[in-house]
């Protein structure tokens, strides 16, 4: 796989082998797909039923709530970086472009739910036949939603989301732990993922004109869903960055394959070697080691407790994101460290001692593993 750099060079030569004129019809329609594909960022499409709270997401997701807009018959917004020039996926869908780090890579479509029925039914329809990764933010996931996303393939199914939106409000009812067990069962069998969110303290942050930090953005669970959603997008883009190579190459359009692998070398050059990212990981929780440990008790103990544990695991999986130079078992390793982040949001969210204390057993297994594989 490349680098996302090498994307404008790629696009270059799509342009080239474009220029042909008696390119076969069934070239110039892959060429042209990658083409759009790269220029315009992977297509992450937000559904979900009406009032679910799909755009507080979108707007958590950009920090930037007051984008929410868009036009009278309009199919939903799509909101862009403003480097790309790509076309929207959808003709109907009002474009907004944002300066977000998040949307260098993505184009992140909010759709439109259509009160009727039918309508709403064609409008998932329509999103799913063009979406790379689906967010389905929902409260409970009923029959009906159930019977609407058993239409999208499997491969959409394996690179999408399920978001259960507005958390507070089960948990304010102690019904969250109930809610987050039926909705794993059915994103285990249905969904790349799970993720629960809640953006009501987000919304009122940024309307009050506060900036917003990691800790509440990790509190919310939108940190943990944005990181998951750019890993399995930036994935995307690296196959899509291939099929082009692949395609370029078979053509022989100005090969410059040997150039591109030396850029791709010198960036595995600098990657720091497993054992360093081992021995990096166990550093970060032997610092973090006093906050986990408060000196004195108190009655936001927990809620301490928690952020620690969130912003240390959080380090943690940053840390393992940039290696690219593993094995099995360093991506094994990674891959745990995915889903110990996952557990302490969930934990997080219920914010009370007994999770505080699973979330620092989370980080103590993580560490005794790092012992062990520094040892070997």
């Amino acid at each position: 796989m490349l680098d996302d750099a090498s994307a404008p060079t790629v696009i270059a030569r799509l342009e080239r082998l474009l220029s042909q004129a008696d390119l076969p019809p069934s070239v110039r329609a892959q060429a042209e797909d990658l083409r759009s594909r790269l220029s315009g960022g992977v297509r992450i499409f937000v559904l979900g039923p009406k009032n679910v709270g799909k755009s507080q997401i979108c707007g958590a997701m950009l920090g930037q709530f007051e984008a929410q807009s868009q036009t009278a018959g309009s199919a939903g917004v799509c909101f862009t970086h403003s480097l790309h020039e790509g076309a929207a996926p959808l003709e109907d869908l009002h474009i907004q472009s944002l300066s977000v780090p998040l949307l260098e890579s993505i184009a992140l479509v909010d759709m439109e739910t259509p009160d009727d029925a039918d309508a709403f039914a064609h409008s998932v329809a329509r999103a799913i036949a063009v979406a790379d990764i689906v967010l389905w933010c929902t409260e409970t996931f009923g029959p009906d939603e159930t019977e609407l996303w058993k239409n999208a393939p499997d491969y959409l199914k394996d690179h999408s989301f399920l978001v259960l939106t507005k958390a507070d409000i089960p948990a304010a009812k102690g019904l969250l732990s109930e809610r987050i067990g039926a909705l794993q069962t059915i994103a285990s069998e249905e969904f790349h993922s799970f993720f629960p969110t809640s953006t009501h303290h987000i919304r009122s942050m940024l309307n009050d004109g506060i900036d917003i930090n990691g800790e509440a953005l990790a509190a919310s669970g939108v940190k943990a869903l944005c990181e998951a959603v750019s890993r399995l997008a930036a994935s995307g883009r690296h196959a899509d960055l291939d099929r082009a190579l692949l395609l370029l190459e078979r053509h022989g359009v100005e090969d410059q394959t040997a150039a591109l692998a030396a850029e791709k070398s010198h960036v595995k050059d600098q990657t720091p070697s497993k054992l360093n990212s081992y021995e990096g990981a166990l550093d970060l929780i032997v610092a973090a080691t006093p906050a986990l440990t408060p000196a004195r008790a108190g009655p936001d103990l927990a809620d301490h407790v928690l952020r620690a544990c969130s912003t240390l695991v959080e380090d943690l999986v940053e840390l393992a994101a940039e290696q690219t130079q593993c094995d099995e078992a360093f991506e094994t390793w990674r891959n745990d460290l995915y889903d110990a982040s996952d557990k302490v949001v969930l934990m997080s969210l219920e914010n009370d001692m007994r999770s505080a204390a699973d979330a620092a057993t989370v980080v103590l297994q993580i560490k005794h593993d790092l012992q062990d594989r520094i040892a070997c």
